[in-house]
């Protein structure tokens, strides 16, 4: 339930404090003469469509409920008090307001029928119908093989040996997949109703059913199959979301990842045994790093848990992310301090130093000594784009204005470039190169190094069959401001400038992968 009150103001959420909640201005900011930041405002975020007919369902309403003629049988029915959970001492977001449907909705739907019938009859009557049986061959044979490398056409990949038999259990994640499978092979087709219109309906219904079971697992521990579907399914939305736009709203799918995660490990703990869920939870952790790239206030996961699902995975890990496991935790800790300082749990010359330590340790790794998927060499080009990826992320985070045309910064780009041109356009393991060439591209000053970034991730987007439009944006308006600047101004253009809107209160993931 909401806090009475409502939501904290501003400046006491910053500092992670009891907020007494008084108006127009906080009585504990007042006392410490501190300037109230005021309070964040009261929507209710009803649908998730962008386009077609039901276009602006997303937009927030305030001061009424938000219904639509076929809300009771697409599903549009998840609303959330604030868009920006509460923060503990520890910086974790406790997402007791996650999803919420309105209440005249659940009402009806205890009544209709029970869990026990409902849900199988509508699995049954789903897995009947002819568009799924396509849905599911297209997300089998076509989007599963593009999610990992090496293995992606086998039996044993597992967005299809884990994902496709639970969604034939599972409402919620059958929802999600046939969501994702419709929105991608809409566009590959020019199907706009496919696209517009069924995916948004099927996405729909996948949230309503997550939001059911996120609200479950605040009180009852869920079966094991249960856990692993709220995990999938947050996996498959977000990859929903790069197929359309590269953003996640709110970054609501991973923060609510987050809270599911930590009821299980509170309730049973994880290890080796829960192969499915350490294979959820470790991409989950990475599109947690991803999203922290854009601003460290944004990073949800432990340094605790992303070392539990290292020290569990297997090296479908590193055949999914890219990213090897040693630097995914380097650069995870490097993210958590600055998380903590910009929180003031941690003074500059702690982070400072911390920052240090971190760039050292990961010059210092060696690609050599350590065991790749395949005896493919070329997977110590990706782990060395990923090494140098993360340094330069580092040395942007020790000094964001710093000039890109310093040397330290060039020779990261260097490395980057030319350890991805190793990488021919025919391999898989191009697909894994999105991140390092985004970072680098984010801090190239030659047209002709600009030109290669682009190529690069238009292979990889042909490739795929994919297009997330946000690399390519971010890029050309870090460009764009750099090429406007004056000729004897040459402090840095962050692009993390560009993924910063103040109006928000919690601030949009952009999944650069």
């Amino acid at each position: 339930m909401p806090r009475a009150g409502g939501p904290a103001c501003l400046t006491c959420r910053e500092k992670c404090r009891k907020c007494d909640r008084g108006r127009p201005k906080c009585n504990r900011c007042i006392t410490k003469g501190l300037e109230c930041g005021g309070y964040p405002e009261q929507f209710r975020f009803c649908g998730i469509a962008s386009r077609g007919r039901w276009k602006g369902a997303r937009a927030p309403v305030r001061g009424r409920s938000f219904t639509l003629d076929r809300a009771s049988h697409t599903g549009i029915q998840i609303a959330s008090e604030s868009v920006t959970p509460e923060t503990d001492k520890e910086g974790n977001s406790e997402n007791r307001n996650w999803v919420q449907e309105p209440k005249q909705i659940s009402q009806s739907r205890s009544e209709s029928a029970t869990p026990g019938d409902e849900v199988p009859d509508e699995i049954a009557r789903l897995l009947s119908l002819a568009e799924t049986q396509s849905l599911l061959s297209h997300y089998d044979t076509f989007i599963c093989p593009h999610q990992i490398s090496e293995i992606g056409e086998g039996p044993e990949n597992p967005y299809r040996s884990y994902i496709i038999p639970l969604a034939k259990k599972q409402i919620g994640l059958l929802y999600a997949v046939l969501g994702l499978s419709a929105s991608h092979l809409g566009q590959l087709t020019g199907d706009k109703p496919l696209h517009e219109e069924t995916a948004v309906e099927y996405r729909m219904n996948a949230i309503r059913a997550l939001s059911e079971e996120i609200r479950r697992s605040q009180n009852v521990t869920l079966p094991e199959d249960e856990q692993d579907a709220v995990l999938a399914i947050i996996q498959i939305l977000l990859l929903h979301d790069i197929f359309e736009t590269g953003i996640s709203t709110h970054g609501i799918h991973i923060t609510g990842a987050m809270s599911v995660c930590k009821r299980l490990l509170v309730t049973e703990g994880l290890n080796g045994h829960r192969r499915r869920a350490v294979f959820f939870l470790g991409n989950l952790a990475w599109l947690d790093i991803i999203r922290a790239a854009a601003g460290s206030e944004r990073l949800c996961f432990s340094q605790d848990i992303r070392e539990m699902v290292a020290g569990v995975s297997d090296q479908s890990f590193e055949m999914v992310n890219g990213c090897p496991r040693e630097v995914f935790l380097i650069i995870g800790s490097v993210l958590e301090k600055s998380k903590e300082h910009s929180l003031g749990w941690l003074s500059w010359d702690e982070y400072q130093i911390s920052l240090i330590l971190a760039k050292h340790k990961l010059y210092s790794w060696n690609r050599k000594e350590r065991a790749y998927p395949s005896s493919d060499p070329r997977w110590e080009s990706v782990a060395e784009a990923f090494q140098y990826a993360c340094i330069l992320q580092i040395l942007r985070l020790l000094d964001p204005l710093r000039p890109a045309k310093t040397t330290e910064i060039q020779d990261c780009v260097a490395k980057i470039l030319d350890t991805t041109a190793q990488i021919p356009k025919e391999s898989p393991l191009l697909e894994l190169l999105i991140f390092p060439l985004f970072i680098g591209g984010a801090d190239t000053l030659a047209p002709h190094s600009q030109y290669y970034v682009l190529t690069r991730i238009n292979e990889v987007m042909r490739r795929s069959e994919v297009r997330n439009p946000i690399p390519t944006d971010l890029l050309q308006k870090v460009w764009n401001a750099r090429a406007a600047q004056a000729p004897d101004d040459d402090e840095n253009i962050s692009w993390t400038r560009f993924t910063h809107c103040p109006e928000l209160a919690r601030q949009h993931d952009y999944l650069i992968i």
